[in-house]
């Protein structure tokens, strides 16, 4: 037993000293069992909070076990190996957030795809392992992707606890964290975090908890917190702005001001991630694009490149960008919310130009925006556009967003 207990303890520390060298920040694990709120999960798809992510309804019992996902006739799954890469880089200025002709991303997203910077480090840390142990089957490698509930997982494994803003936070570093894992059929013991201190191992013996703190559930704008640790994707400007296709509702539009892909406020106001200080990722894919931080919304509605209107010129801005995610629709929808809660008549030629694009659900913002420009100062040039638009257009919501924008006038 002592000499396993050993020959355990060695393969920890060379795994664990590997994943810092590859990039990880945290490297812990928990044994494969069930997943400690999965029936919450179950309820929370049987209440329709998945909304158009379809996806979450896949593979419910893998998701529950995680050791199903290994493929026969591979051995089982023991243990779960779990990562988390730390991706904060600085916190945006007031003069910069504020800035209504700005469209502000989420910080996860000012540099590349974080799905496909840290997957070919999960394979290479599983080869790395494979070579200790002389294993020849495959680990399981998910970033995000995959049935897995990560959250429960990286609570289960002593990397941080999860918060009232469903986030997992670690309190030496906050919640601006990425989560991966690895499904390997060696068995090891759980715990032993990379670079855990004393403190910290003391403090993790009494898990650290949100307390009495509700500040993410107040900060929120569109009241997406319908208790402490469950979200309703449906009234949360992420869902809307990243995985959503549809048109946004009417109530929830002004609420998000200049957002135009995610929203960081539930962390940005959370404790434990105050005072972080300017960092730099230590994977340099994730580090921020300058351009991608809180672009000019009025910027790719340049004929030079017209990123919201092209789909090559989009693609070209956002290569290997989560962004892409929303697609090029998507965003422009998102920019023309931006548009129509910014209000100047500046961005009337943009919004015309928005008004013709192909894809309803972008014509339909773009009428709701023009109708905002219109309401806070009876901009003539906003009213004729509508109104020529109502002429030719043949899609019924669309036409439903410029009689009111023309009706609220």
């Amino acid at each position: 037993m002592l000499y396993h207990n050993a020959l355990s303890l060695s393969l920890i520390l060379a795994i664990q000293h590997e994943a810092h060298r590859l990039g990880f920040d945290l490297c812990s694990f928990t044994p494969v069992g069930e997943a400690p709120h999965a029936d919450f999960f179950d309820a929370w798809l049987a209440a329709g909070r998945a909304g158009e992510m379809t996806y979450l309804e896949r593979h419910r019992e893998k998701r529950r076990f995680p050791a199903l996902l290994a493929d026969p006739p591979s051995p089982p799954f023991e243990t779960m190996v779990v990562l988390a890469v730390d991706y904060h880089q600085f916190d945006l200025p007031p003069e910069i957030r504020d800035d209504p002709s700005r469209g502000l991303i989420a910080s996860y997203a000012w540099g590349g795809d974080y799905h496909e910077i840290i997957r070919p480090l999960l394979y290479e840390l599983d080869v790395f392992i494979r070579n200790r142990t002389g294993r020849t089957t495959l680990g399981k490698c998910l970033v995000d992707t995959g049935p897995v509930l990560e959250r429960d997982w990286a609570a289960a494994a002593g990397l941080g606890f999860t918060g009232k803003n469903c986030c997992t936070i670690r309190p030496s570093v906050g919640s601006w964290l990425f989560l991966a894992v690895l499904l390997i059929p060696e068995s090891l013991p759980e715990g032993w975090t990379l670079h855990q201190t004393m403190k910290e191992q003391e403090a993790l013996r009494r898990p650290a908890t949100c307390g009495r703190c509700t500040r993410c559930l107040s900060a929120c704008p569109t009241n997406a917190f319908v208790a402490p640790y469950e979200l309703d994707p449906l009234r949360c400007i992420s869902y809307w702005t990243i995985e959503a296709r549809s048109i946004i509702p009417r109530e929830l539009r002004p609420a998000f001001r200049n957002r135009i892909f995610g929203c960081d406020i539930c962390q940005e106001v959370c404790p434990y991630n105050r005072r972080l200080g300017e960092r730099t990722p230590r994977l340099a894919g994730l580090r921020a694009h300058h351009e991608r931080i809180a672009p000019p919304l009025l910027e790719g509605f340049d004929p030079v490149h017209p990123y919201w209107l092209n789909q090559e010129a989009f693609h070209r801005q956002f290569a290997r960008s989560p962004i892409k995610r929303a697609k090029r629709a998507g965003m422009l929808r998102n920019v023309c919310i931006a548009l129509g809660n910014w209000g100047d008549p500046k961005t009337v030629p943009a919004l015309a130009q928005a008004l013709a694009d192909p894809e309803p659900v972008a014509r339909a913002h773009a009428a709701w925006a023009l109708g905002c420009v219109l309401a806070k100062h009876s901009y003539a040039p906003a009213a004729n556009l509508l109104t020529m638009a109502l002429e030719v257009e043949t899609d019924a919501r669309v036409r439903e967003e410029i009689y009111l924008a023309l009706d609220r006038n």
